[in-house]
């Protein structure tokens, strides 16, 4: 059902949800065990969103294509959704981080300084046990919120 999806949304001319419908084949392949259809999926998705510059997508894509569930940090507690563990400001900063923005591009949108913005991704990232961007986001995308 995904890949006819993804070729009607191709012959209609929406890439955005070609691509969003090739990374929901990425991942349901993955599950089913096929690595290799996985990466084609994933690539397509990728290629798409490049095109398009989508950062945040591409951020997505990459994480998964990279094995989110396999690599990513674990949490302290398991069974607790990620944003229990931060404050307000380290929440909305982490969510950006993970839509692909850069810390000026958080600092100017939630009206911070960006060294405010640098302090509470640091805690964030000791909070999570995450070591880079892209840990966080997989960490969001595989984890639910409160």
């Amino acid at each position: 059902m995904l890949q006819d999806a993804e070729a009607r949304f191709r012959a209609a001319g929406y890439p955005l949800e070609e691509a969003r419908t090739a990374l929901a084949l990425g991942r349901v392949l993955r599950r089913l065990g096929d690595e290799n259809a996985s990466r084609a999926a994933f690539a397509e998705s990728l290629r798409i969103f490049t095109k398009a510059g989508a950062r945040a997508w591409i951020a997505v894509v990459r994480a998964e294509r990279d094995g989110a569930d396999a690599c990513r940090a674990p949490l302290p507690d398991e069974t607790g959704a990620w944003s229990e563990q931060l404050t307000s400001t380290e929440r909305s900063v982490v969510a950006r981080v993970a839509q692909g923005a850069t810390n000026r591009e958080i600092a100017a949108g939630m009206v911070l300084s960006v060294k405010t913005v640098e302090a509470a991704l640091t805690r964030a990232y000791r909070k999570l046990g995450a070591k880079s961007r892209v840990d966080i986001t997989r960490i969001v995308m595989a984890r639910p919120t409160v």
